[in-house]
């Protein structure tokens, strides 16, 4: 896979080929289109790709040197307004209404700009194709029969009737797709493309039982880590694990972690001084012996050496599932609570086990997996079998590119 530096140099946007709109609502939805296209560009060298991220700040776009367009949500659901009814109201005041009536018509001025989009996300970005009147294929990440309602009569519609080709995140959720009329094909999950391990922990106790923490990207950032520190702690009180217990912390890159600190560490930990060792910024121990080391650009590495995760992120969460690593997961500050927890629940099915949110309670899920290797074998089974595996970035990047080649001359 291209480097998003070596995608920058190569792919210049000076480039007069086939025009590709790249439309995603979300931070995962932007990985996983980046991750198409970065397989994309191998087989369609000169085309000219712009991206527009209707959800946040499209920073995976920005590395790969791809410009972006189109208004953009900044608002506090950050994407999850319809599980909260409080969130929502907080939305229409901070501009709902008005974001939504721009996006519609910066989506009506796109026509005849673009031969064909690639649409990453859910109803939203469906929508913007349409009323840019672009062929589209859809990479549906965010519905599945697994959930109670699948897709919607109105998302149900606009496949059935605009999109080229639709890519299902999961094998149930394309069958039931393809009797229900749509063009449809399951070829794995884009989210679980680019997760081989690049190296080894070296500084990782040996015998000691590792969870990866999975504090997320979004608004309660900080004081999710904090919940974190708190479960692997008393995980390690509760557990008595010996060696103690190593929590790999998975850090976003624009984590700001002296900012984290200068707020003090939660009672009994203190900072260790950080070996060197390849993306790791932080070390922490506590009285009871239990560590945790943060790390950036490492995240693949994480969820490979771990034997479980606890997490409070989005795809973060489905890739550790993916990767048959038991999850147990809460609501967490911000926009992902009890609601958004109880719609995920009913995608991982028994990978995964939700508890209030309450450190002792996780903390408790946590040493029940760990002490029980037979529940970990099954939770791992579900998760994989829940999930589906790679692949699916370069066959949708080569889907797109057959497309491509036989339509968008120019």
């Amino acid at each position: 896979m291209s480097s998003p530096q070596s995608f920058a140099k190569t792919h210049p946007q000076s480039l007069k080929g086939p025009r590709i709109l790249v439309v995603s609502n979300g931070h995962g939805e932007d990985l996983m289109a980046c991750s198409i296209l970065d397989r994309f560009y191998k087989l369609c060298p000169n085309c000219c790709v712009t991206a527009w991220p209707m959800v946040g700040s499209g920073s995976q776009y920005a590395l790969r040197g791809i410009e972006t367009i189109g208004p953009s949500s900044r608002l506090p659901s950050q994407g999850f307004g319809t599980l909260d009814a409080r969130l929502f109201a907080r939305d229409i005041a901070a501009g709902w209404i008005g974001l939504h009536i721009a996006q519609a018509q910066a989506a009506r001025g796109l026509a005849g700009r673009y031969d064909v989009a690639l649409a990453v996300g859910d109803v939203e970005v469906m929508a913007a194709c349409v009323l840019a009147r672009l062929p589209f294929f859809f990479v549906g990440c965010a519905k599945s029969v697994y959930y109670r309602r699948g897709y919607t009569a109105l998302e149900k519609y606009l496949l059935k009737k605009y999109a080229l080709l639709s890519f299902a995140r999961d094998e149930p959720t394309a069958i039931w797709m393809k009797k229900q009329g749509m063009a449809c094909r399951f070829e794995g999950t884009p989210c679980m493309d680019n997760l081989e391990p690049t190296g080894r922990f070296p500084h990782i106790r040996k015998g000691s039982p590792v969870l990866a923490l999975l504090p997320g990207s979004r608004k309660g950032l900080a004081a999710n880590t904090r919940t974190l520190f708190e479960v692997l702690s008393l995980a390690q009180e509760l557990g008595g694990f010996d060696p103690p217990l190593t929590g790999l912390l998975a850090a976003v890159q624009e984590w700001d972690l002296e900012r984290f600190l200068s707020g003090g560490l939660p009672q009994g930990w203190q900072e260790l001084e950080a070996q060197q060792e390849k993306g790791l910024c932080k070390a922490f121990v506590h009285k009871n012996r239990a560590r945790i080391l943060v790390y950036k650009d490492r995240f693949a590495d994480i969820l490979n050496a771990c034997q479980m995760a606890v997490g409070l992120a989005g795809t973060a969460n489905e890739q550790a599932v993916g990767l048959g690593k038991p999850l147990v997961t809460f609501p967490a500050k911000g926009p992902m609570g009890k609601n958004y927890v109880k719609m995920k629940m009913e995608l991982f099915g028994q990978s995964a086990v939700a508890t209030k949110a309450c450190p002792k309670a996780a903390a408790m899920a946590v040493v029940d997996i760990l002490k029980n290797p037979q529940k970990q074998a099954a939770m791992g089974m579900e998760g994989k079998t829940r999930m589906g595996g790679p692949g699916a970035s370069a066959a949708i990047a080569k889907t797109l590119a057959g497309f491509v080649e036989n339509n968008c001359g120019h």
